[in-house]
């Protein structure tokens, strides 16, 4: 499938990823970079890793709210994107999970397969619930 590299927006073919081969690596590298930092020095800064290795505050951020990094820099926060409370990793707190979880379970099953914009409006509905019932 040819698509534009979301970055240096160059032509390039690839099924799933986002990024032509070049600015993929350029990302695995500081990626690893980062992994890297925190790992010999646990108890940096969000700022003191940018500095040191070259790499945004905001992209340091997306790696610690996808859960990619062992380590999170010690200032490191982050909100749940549902009920704002202060998290260490992630887009959504353990209790608004749970909540999620045990709201999708209860919810009847359909007889026929719902198709994807369904799903979505489901789900959006599912998250106005949860804020309601936090207000």
């Amino acid at each position: 499938m040819l698509k534009n590299c979301e970055v240096c927006h160059r032509l390039f073919s690839h099924s799933t990823r986002t990024l032509c081969q070049e600015c993929y690596d350029k990302a695995q590298k500081s990626f690893q970079a980062v992994k890297d930092y925190l790992r010999e020095h646990p108890g940096a800064t969000v700022a003191e890793v940018a500095k040191e290795t070259g790499v945004d505050v905001d992209l340091i951020y997306e790696y610690i709210s996808e859960g990619r990094l062992d380590v999170v820099p010690r200032d490191a926060v982050l909100h749940c994107s549902i009920c704002g409370t202060q998290i260490k990793i992630g887009r959504v707190c353990t209790k608004c999970r749970e909540e999620l979880r045990s709201t999708i379970t209860r919810e009847p099953e359909r007889a026929t397969p719902s198709p994807r914009k369904t799903k979505e409006a489901d789900r959006v509905h599912i998250l106005e619930n949860i804020r309601k019932r936090q207000s």
